[in-house]
């Protein structure tokens, strides 16, 4: 498996941006040997401050507070009615990665989860956070080791629901399973998966197979949904049946975000761009169209959808309809991870500049009213 696939724009600024890439998706090579696309666009300049400031988007009287502290390469990130919570990436190859989490409006934080290695996604339910992790070949990101798991809300012993995974990337949650996608196996070939289990492990179910490079997945209460990175936008029945194709020709690499809905489904595609479709296929539109970076951290409410900015220290705000994006947040540390609740938006900071020793520049931070 190739280790480096990674766009120029990225590979050939800090080694930050390559560990930051790593931890999010499992980047392999598409079917037939493709690699990613490569462009000689502006890469990302990492800044290592953490000078918040509301931008011109946020709401009247904006404040951006600091929940957390301190943290070791933070990425993935998700709230619930109490608590935001969130995976630390960790230092490269070692087992300090940990899962974390905190109140909505800041404290002590707590350690769920400790001794990992190579986490990069996460999400909750009412009793438990899940998440995706493992160690590739060169001992860096998500891959060969690969496994998914659990821990109750208010801590406890980790429980692995599936080990042996190969790059396990995105992750969902509904009232019965967990879903997550594997990236393809023999690097070459079209032999990614999107998968089920149980919330209490068992036996995995394929919903799909014969992808190309699955990457973000999402559900609503009837199918599943995720990104190839080989350029396509994907659902299939959670009870079994024919994958079936959203969108094509997005470019490569689609959708490191997907989010689902009561009407479409929407993910992201370098630039960044922001895409939308039915949940029953039809005309993809543009939501926003951009150049040189990329959208981290997806989500999407009621009327709006946000993103993080990750080389340009941004948060970001557009229309669901379309119309022009905003700014809402500007000067953060390499934002990455995002999550939003009625009032709020929550984003990790990764704010690690390099690989190496152990960091503790990553935070966590919310801006209210978003």
């Amino acid at each position: 498996m190739a280790q480096d696939l990674l766009p120029k724009e990225v590979a050939s600024e800090m080694k930050h941006d390559r560990e930051l890439l790593k931890v999010l998706v499992a980047f392999i090579l598409g079917c037939g040997g493709k690699t990613l696309a490569e462009s000689d666009g502006e890469g990302a300049r990492f800044s290592s401050s953490v000078a918040s400031s509301a931008g011109s988007g946020a709401g009247p009287g904006a404040v951006v507070v600091t929940v957390a502290s301190g943290q070791n390469r933070p990425v993935g990130l998700v709230v619930d009615g109490s608590s935001v919570y969130w995976v630390n990436g960790g230092t490269y190859g070692q087992t300090d990665g940990a899962v974390m989490k905190v109140p909505l409006g800041g404290g002590a934080a707590t350690t769920l989860a400790a001794g990992q290695v190579g986490l990069g996604h996460i999400v909750v339910d009412a009793a438990n956070v899940y998440w995706t992790s493992g160690v590739s070949q060169a001992g860096k990101g998500p891959g060969l080791t690969g496994a998914v798991s659990r821990v109750s809300l208010g801590g406890g012993t980790p429980v692995t629901l599936v080990s042996g995974a190969f790059a396990p990337a995105g992750i969902a949650v509904d009232s019965t399973s967990v879903y997550w996608t594997n990236a393809d196996p023999a690097s070459v070939q079209c032999d990614g998966t999107v998968m089920a289990v149980p919330l209490a492990g068992g036996t995995q179910t394929t919903l799909s197979s014969g992808q190309d490079g699955p990457l973000a997945v999402a559900v609503d209460g009837s199918n599943v949904y995720w990104t190839n990175n080989g350029g396509t936008v994907m659902k299939a029945p959670m009870a079994g049946g024919a994958a079936t194709t959203l969108a094509s020709g997005q470019g490569s690499p689609t959708g490191i975000g997907i989010a689902v809905d009561a009407t479409g489904v929407y993910w992201t595609v370098k630039g960044p761009t922001l895409m939308k479709v039915p949940l029953g296929g039809g005309t993809a539109t543009t939501i926003v169209s951009g150049s040189g970076q990329y959208a981290y951290g997806m989500v999407v409410d009621g009327s709006s959808v946000y993103w993080a900015s990750y080389g340009e220290g941004t948060i970001m705000k557009a229309p669901l309809s379309g119309g022009p994006a905003t700014t809402l947040v500007s000067g953060q540390s390499s934002p990455v991870g995002l999550a939003v609740d009625a009032t709020s938006v929550y984003w990790a900071n990764y704010g690690c500049p390099q690989d190496g020793a152990a960091c503790s520049a990553g935070s966590i931070v919310k801006l209210t009213p978003k």
